[in-house]
């Protein structure tokens, strides 16, 4: 009755609003008293879970009333999801300090529970606070905690976002191959599961990461495996950002040109690294986002600087100072924009860039006005680096100003900072690899000792048995041996005259062999023998590699039939037995055309490696044939070859004249990388490419129009 009077004047509008929300927090606790134990905890948590956003003071009043019923009825489970719940809403409202606690609170319950995806959870939530906070140790060590749980439970959709967070926190501890083989982990899930959301994330940190460690060319073919996924989703802010990166990675290989005195080039990407921010640019104006725009303004700002120096690199002082007065127009539009924002940090860079542009003009004393603005507001907020950075610009302006005195001492305390900041960095690539591999090395250790104890008793136990059969045995091999020659001796005179028959049959046995073993593969060779037939079989993955002689037409012609055909013989050959130095299976040769494949009959690992480098040693036999014919005035031909992986199928086909095959459009794909190829060049396919990457240098080709396929990505072999 009471609740329903409540509810007539709350509805009539009887009661004043301020007290509204305390009526219905009141009636929402009686009505959760009335309901089962369970049932009442998880409507309280559900109803804050709703206001978790739009009023988080309402929601901490029913996640505490919730805890409290828990602890009345000794819910144990409810108390640990309603602590959970409760980490989760001050995380989102960034109160860490609060969230860390309740989290921690959570954690034992669960434990006790034996939740371990719960305890897996908790550790992964207490790892994303950390690395938002800068902890990047502390965020390791609980996602380590996580990632070991969901690795036993075999959960491998949260092992793969585990795995992706502790490439993050490397990534931004500067550990870039522990980054990056966490990435390579998170793919290998991802990927054959096709989830673009989650590939495309992490090609871009891979990006990133290329980046940051200034592998530009192989940033950008990174970037825009990323763009193309996105651009199919139409995945809006994240396709923003990899426009921006595009961008500014861009504009980076325009600065590498420059540093080589290279102008030209130089501009040419800095313009397309305009084109890229202007894409992202108007994302966020569909999406009236002012943060991205600001951040597209600066980055406007500084490429419009470097295309200011470029242009007066090559002489054109006229085209340098437009590109220059641009460059200020964007960066004073990132200042006053990020001041409204109070993006303290986004200020400091837009008066560095303003300080640069000046600089670069000439105006020395306008860019010592900027700069010391800058250093300013950097010792106000305490941000190490563009306080390093401010003593270094500072050196640099009061030495074009002539002021040694002051450039001398301002670089001494540039270079004190820097040295400062070696040692702290020192110091906490020490700590981390104690976190990393201090427990590791015990674990090492222990499993060492427990290999050798388990060794020992194998040993003892096969001397014991040794001993027992020897002392048993003697005497039974004794009265064998007595048999076996007296047998021995009435077989022997027959045995005489098989031999020399036996050894014609083998003879001719070999020969046969010798022939089959020459045409098919051994294992497809032994099941003919013994069934009359061969299975086609299935193989997921090989590499199969194409070649032929570019221009063969034309050089044939110069050729008499008998010399044409020798010198295909000589370089098939020569192919042969590269190919079998690699475990490599030639299928065949079609005019000028050879075929071979890696990963099969049998399966093994590593078969992309293996086929590229048999392709690097038969380019390099070509060359070195080319320059030797050359040398003598004959003749020569030059190869293209072509690299594709994937699936197959493998067999024999036909009853007369039999031949071992492959098929599938893996074969076609491969073709087409041949014929997309150039003289003395081999082509890879993408799928070649990721198996390879982290042995061959590749340049990437970006996406080309590939006969029947449509647009590929293709990458040339530099080693």
């Amino acid at each position: 009755m009471r609740q329903s009077i409540l509810l007539f004047f709350l509805i009539g509008g009887m009661i004043p609003l301020s007290g509204q929300n305390e009526i219905l927090d009141s009636l929402l606790l009686e009505l959760a008293r009335q309901q089962s134990d369970t049932s009442r905890v998880l409507t309280l948590a559900e109803a804050a879970w709703e206001l978790k956003i739009e009023d988080p003071a309402r929601a901490r009043r029913l996640l505490q009333d919730a805890i409290c019923l828990t602890q009345e009825i000794g819910y144990l489970q409810g108390e640990a999801t309603v602590f959970n719940y409760f980490g989760v809403l001050e995380t989102i409202h960034d109160r860490y300090a609060d969230a860390i606690r309740y989290f921690t609170w959570a954690l034992p319950l669960r434990e006790k529970l034996g939740d371990r995806k719960g305890v897996a959870s908790i550790y992964n939530n207490l790892g994303n606070i950390y690395e938002s906070q800068g902890e990047g140790l502390e965020a390791l060590a609980n996602f380590q905690y996580s990632l070991k749980i969901l690795e036993q439970l075999g959960d491998s959709a949260r092992i793969a976002r585990a795995t992706y967070s502790m490439a993050v926190v490397h990534e931004s501890l500067g550990n870039y191959p522990e980054a990056l083989n966490h990435l390579y982990d998170f793919l290998g899930f991802v990927e054959p599961r096709d989830d673009k959301e989650e590939i495309a994330s992490g090609y871009n940190l891979i990006g990133n990461i290329k980046s940051e460690i200034e592998l530009t060319e192989e940033a950008m073919s990174w970037y825009h495996r990323a763009r193309i996924i996105r651009e199919q989703m139409d995945d809006g802010w994240a396709l923003a950002y990899t426009y921006q990166n595009l961008g500014n990675t861009e504009d980076n290989i325009g600065e590498k040109f420059q540093d080589r005195d290279l102008g030209d080039s130089a501009i040419v990407h800095h313009l397309r690294a305009l084109d890229w921010l202007d894409k992202a640019n108007a994302i966020y104006v569909e999406y009236e986002d002012p943060s991205g725009l600001a951040d597209i303004a600066n980055n406007r700002g500084v490429v419009e600087k470097n295309l200011g120096s470029a242009y007066q690199l090559i002489g054109d002082q006229a085209a340098a100072q437009k590109a220059w007065k641009r460059a200020i127009v964007h960066l004073e539009s990132a200042r006053q924009s990020r001041e409204e924002l109070g993006d303290q940090v986004g200020v400091i860079e837009a008066i560095n860039g303003l300080g640069d542009v000046a600089r670069r003009q000439g105006r020395y004393r306008e860019a010592l006005a900027f700069t010391q603005s800058y250093f300013e507001l950097a010792l106000a907020i305490d941000n190490g680096k563009f306080i390093r950075n401010g003593w270094k610009d500072l050196a640099r302006v009061h030495k074009a100003l002539g002021n040694w005195k002051e450039a001398l001492r301002c670089h001494e305390n540039y270079e004190d900072l820097r040295w400062q900041e070696f040692n702290d960095k020192r110091v906490k690539d020490y700590e981390r690899r104690e976190v990393l591999y201090g427990d590791l090395k015990k674990q090492i250790k222990l499993e060492k000792q427990e290999q050798e104890i388990a060794l020992q008793d194998a040993r003892l136990s096969e001397a014991r048995t040794r001993q027992r059969a020897l002392m048993g045995g003697g005497l039974a091999l004794a009265l064998l041996a007595l048999l076996l020659y007296n047998r021995y001796r009435i077989k022997n005179k027959a045995n005489k005259d098989l031999e020399e028959k036996n050894a014609i049959i083998d003879a001719e046995r070999k020969k046969s062999d010798d022939l089959l073993l020459n045409i098919l593969p051994a294992t497809t060779a032994r099941e003919l023998k013994e069934t009359g037939r061969a299975q086609a079989k299935h193989y997921d993955s090989v590499t199969v590699l194409f070649t032929d002689f570019s221009g063969f037409t034309a050089t044939a012609a110069k050729l008499a039939p008998a010399d044409l055909v020798e010198e295909l013989d000589t370089c098939f050959r020569a192919f042969d037995a590269i190919t079998s130095r690699h475990g490599i299976e030639k299928i065949k040769t079609i005019g000028d055309s050879y075929l071979c494949v890696g990963g099969l009959p049998e399966e093994r690992e590593g078969h992309a490696l293996d086929v590229v480098r048999a392709a690097q040693e038969m380019q390099e036999w070509m060359e070195a044939r080319v320059v030797k014919l050359a040398n003598e005035g004959r003749p020569f031909f030059r190869m293209r070859a072509g690299i594709h992986t994937g699936p197959v199928v493998a067999g024999v086909v036909g009853d007369r004249k039999f031949a071992y095959d492959i098929w599938g459009d893996t074969v076609n794909t491969a073709a087409r990388m041949e014929s997309n190829s150039e003289p003395g060049r081999i082509n890879l396919s993408a799928a070649t490419w990721v198996e390879v990457r982290d042995q061959i240098t590749c340049s990437p080709r970006g996406a080309i129009e590939a006969k029947g396929k449509g647009m590929l990505e293709m990458y040339f072999v530099e080693n």
